[in-house]
């Protein structure tokens, strides 16, 4: 096994080490002093999203990921299992799951570091695709699932997955429906479509390790990594299609009978590129909380306007985008008035307010949030978290560079992205007990609504 690089992050005292098997499988180790935990992860780029591209049912990658905790031709029944994977007085337990996302079906096992070979010799046997085994159990696993699925809401009384169709606009129809799939697709999936996926994006450019541990990697560990490794077929590294998400003036409205307030969602695409930006990245949050800052103080406090005022970013729903933005709650009579009020607040008070003494002591203790981080909670799922981005070419994102570039960050860097960020449309998507047409109709006549819902063309650094 090769080391490709290393990092040790002086804020969170973990050392981040990228390996690669002999046959090409990268591998994150995080060497974390803080734990006893040995945690262990494999990710297959075999998600949701690739599921029209295989041409196989909507679903199936979750199905395949429930088939494959089942018993097989290594742990041939479920008491087998249960067996090995208890603990007692002189071994500890092990938790061994899978999961899967848009983006990646995840094979997770965690224990204490005494159990890391067992919890190792666990996770290589689920990379085992026995047909016929499988085949006996399609229909109660399909039980199960449908049983899970009945728990979740209708496609058309999905707020977030409507909010998804209402953004991607048809560019990225793979990432706009329910993990699970419809009831009709359940029901419809048989084993070959399973060995297929199976077959298909399995394979070792598809595929990262990911370990968080005490310790340097020991002997044993790269050992037995590299075993593993060899069980994996060899294959290409799938590269998605980019789609084109453009920010664009654009609303859309979701009825939900429950609510009593509305609720509005600002978004933007972000192009999420292989290297990080780390000062653009500190610039955004900051800005982020600027807007939350000033909304709590001037829409909450001041004018009684909304309750809450909250920035995001989400990194999880495209390949090649980050979404970002902020949402709030008001009341359906106060709609305009709020909406008047936050577009004074940024593309007014917030220049103004950057001029003032307050608004330097609000940037001096804003940035220093990052200068000077706190210790972050212990997340048994941390490498397989970051190595979300190494299975996609992505940087690791390092707490090192991200503190020196906030070091370097003057109050004018806000200013300047303040300019250009003001100029982007934003797509708003809202929420609650509303009559859409008149919801729109008052959007449309906001200050908003005025700069943005005109045909003129894109500022240069939109086109």
């Amino acid at each position: 096994m090769k080391l490709k690089y290393r990092f040790k992050n002086r804020y969170h005292n973990i050392t981040y080490n990228v390996y690669e098997t002999e046959n090409g499988i990268k591998v994150l180790y995080l060497d974390n002093p803080a734990t006893v935990d040995f945690d262990f992860a494999i990710l297959f780029k075999a998600g949701t999203s690739f599921e029209t591209k295989e041409n196989v049912p909507k679903g199936t990658a979750h199905f395949l990921e429930h088939m494959l905790l089942n018993p097989n031709s290594t742990f041939k029944t479920k008491e087998e299992i249960d067996k090995f994977e208890q603990g007692n007085k002189t071994r500890p337990s092990l938790d061994i799951n899978a999961s899967t996302t848009k983006k990646n079906i995840y094979i997770t096992s965690y224990t204490n570091q005494k159990g890391y070979m067992r919890a190792m010799e666990r996770v290589e046997s689920i990379l085992e695709f026995p047909k016929k085994k499988f085949a006996s159990q399609m229909e109660k696993e399909r039980g199960i699932i449908l049983a899970e699925k009945s728990r979740k809401l209708k496609k058309e009384k999905d707020s977030f997955l409507q909010s998804l169709i209402f953004l991607f606009n048809n560019e990225q129809e793979e990432f706009t429906y329910n993990i699970l799939g419809e009831e009709e697709d359940i029901k419809r999936i048989n084993i070959n479509d399973l060995e297929k996926y199976f077959k298909s994006r399995f394979v070792t450019g598809n595929c990262v390790f990911a370990v968080q541990a005490k310790g340097e990697m020991n002997s044993r560990v790269k050992s037995k990594l590299e075993s593993i490794s060899k069980k994996i077929p060899y294959g290409v590294k799938d590269i998605p299609k980019r789609p084109v998400l453009k920010n664009r003036w654009k609303v859309g409205c979701f009825k939900d009978d429950r609510a009593s307030g509305v609720s509005f969602s600002f978004l933007y695409f972000n192009n999420a590129e292989e290297k990080i930006d780390y000062k653009l990245d500190v610039i955004q949050f900051l800005t982020g909380k600027l807007f939350s800052w000033l909304a709590f103080d001037i829409l909450r406090e001041k004018k009684s306007l909304i309750y809450d005022f909250s920035p995001f970013r989400v990194r999880d729903l495209s390949f090649y985008y980050d979404i970002s933005g902020f949402s709030f709650t008001t009341e359906e009579s106060k709609v305009l008035d709020t909406l008047n009020e936050l577009y004074a607040v940024i593309y007014d008070y917030t220049f103004h307010f950057l001029e003032t003494k307050k608004g330097r002591e609000w940037f001096d203790d804003a940035i220093s949030r990052f200068i000077f981080p706190r210790s972050i909670k212990f997340s048994s799922d941390l490498a397989e978290s970051d190595a979300s981005s190494l299975i996609e070419d992505k940087e690791i994102f390092n707490d090192n560079k991200s503190v020196k570039a906030a070091k370097a960050i003057v109050i004018e860097d806000i200013q300047k992205y303040l300019k250009e960020m003001i100029n982007i449309p934003p797509h708003i998507w809202v929420e609650g007990n509303i009559n859409e047409k008149e919801i729109k109709e008052i959007i449309n006549k906001s200050s908003f609504g005025k700069r943005f819902n005109i045909n003129k063309p894109l500022p240069n650094n939109l086109k």
